[in-house]
């Protein structure tokens, strides 16, 4: 009994050391968690994987460098074939330019280049052989208008119906003119009278009853005064517009403030005008409110008009102005010869443009005591007020076109 308790113990253990020699040993549930095999395999891996990637990004990338520079090389060779449209613009502007160049040369050389009188009427009083002999020889330039008396011919002259007059005396003529309402009109008459009465060797006695004063001898500073607010007002109204959202305004209530700030910055022109005309410079005899006045309606009246256009056609709008306010408005603006005597259509141009109106208006203020002021005025007015209204308008209406596709779906 004891050999096969131990036979039975022993035979167990015997057979499972025979069983754990002849088979291999299989891992316990712990092992899996403490081997090292397939970290090493899955780090190899990685490795083995990450190595490449290096080496295939150069490769991917410069496979699409090589691909793209045929595709950059085709799209730049039709830019460096086609250099003609890159200029077409600065081209078209400059000869925009020079357009401009020559418009601007032929105005004022049509116009000064050979300065002569068209139908000038000047006043006759009594039986004159000079003013006989000039009715025939002018040409058309000299139209002679009969006076009764000296007196009427003094008040021709004085209310601008005539440049000068003629008046007849025995011991010779008499040549009434008015230097300071224009002075190259009275140049111009004094010479060819004067001339013709040395050659008719007839006696003429020249009578100037608004000579120029010694600060201004030529007559000129009242023109560059009223270039200066001229340029001032198509100038300020184009920073204005630049300055405020562009130069169309959108609403009413934008023009309106746009409106209230040009009207504020013409009255400061005036005033700095006219400040700068009399007590700095001294060309007139202290400061002159009604100088002031008339620069500031000269001011608003070009700041309206161009603030106008600029409402209605945009920048072109701008352009437009230049060209009628320096191109038109300077050249005949009467410097010269007066504007009602120069020749067809220019005379009529003139007449219709701020320019002329407010150089005849300061002249009158500054030299002959502020008379003819209705017509120039009126001129001025008419611009101001136009001015407005069209800069309202196209503000509504603008307003209104804004406003059409809210309403629409509604």
């Amino acid at each position: 009994m004891t050999t096969n308790s131990t036979d039975t113990i022993l035979t167990p253990g015997v057979q499972m050391h025979a069983e754990s020699a002849s088979e291999p040993p299989q891992p316990s549930a712990a092992q899996p968690h403490l081997e090292p095999q397939p970290q090493p395999q899955s780090q190899s891996q990685s490795q083995s994987r990450s190595q490449p990637q290096p080496q295939s990004q150069p490769q991917s990338r410069s496979q699409p460098q090589s691909r793209s520079q045929p595709q950059s090389r085709s799209q730049s060779q039709p830019r460096q074939g086609r250099p003609a449209p890159a200029l077409t613009r600065p081209a078209i502007g400059l000869v925009a330019v020079i357009l401009f160049q020559l418009l601007f040369a032929s105005v004022f050389l049509g116009v000064l280049h050979r300065p002569a009188l068209h139908h000038a009427p000047v006043a006759v009083v009594g039986s004159s052989p000079l003013a006989s002999a000039v009715g025939r020889e002018s040409g058309g330039a000299i139209r002679l208008v009969p006076e009764p008396t000296s007196q009427a011919a003094l008040a021709a002259i004085h209310d601008g119906q005539a440049y000068a007059a003629i008046v007849a005396g025995r011991h010779g003529d008499s040549l009434l003119i008015e230097t300071a309402a224009s002075p190259g009109t009275a140049s111009i008459l004094t010479k060819g009278l004067t001339g013709a009465a040395t050659a008719l060797k007839v006696p003429l006695q020249v009578r100037d009853l608004a000579p120029l004063p010694p600060s201004d001898p030529t007559g000129s500073s009242a023109y560059f005064l009223i270039a200066g607010w001229v340029l001032g007002g198509y100038v300020g109204a184009t920073l204005l517009g630049l300055m405020t959202g562009g130069v169309r305004c959108r609403s009413p209530r934008q023009a309106t403030g746009r409106l209230g700030l040009m009207a504020g910055y013409a009255v400061a022109s005036g005033f700095a005008g006219a400040l700068l005309f009399g007590p700095a410079l001294g060309v007139m005899s202290g400061f002159s409110a009604a100088l002031a006045g008339i620069g500031a309606l000269v001011v608003f009246a070009a700041a309206a008009a161009t603030a106008a256009l600029q409402g209605a056609l945009g920048m072109p709008g701008t352009l437009i102005a230049v060209i009628g306010l320096v191109v038109f408005g300077n050249s005949t603006a009467g410097q010269s010869v007066a504007t009602p005597l120069l020749a067809h259509p220019w005379n009529v141009i003139g007449m219709l443009l701020p320019q002329s109106a407010g150089l005849s208006s300061v002249r009158s203020v500054i030299y002959l005591g502020g008379v003819n002021q209705t017509g120039p005025l009126a001129v001025l007015c008419v611009y101001a007020v136009a001015g407005t209204l069209l800069v309202l308008a196209s503000a509504a209406w603008r307003r209104r076109l804004a406003a059409a596709p809210t309403e629409q779906p509604a």
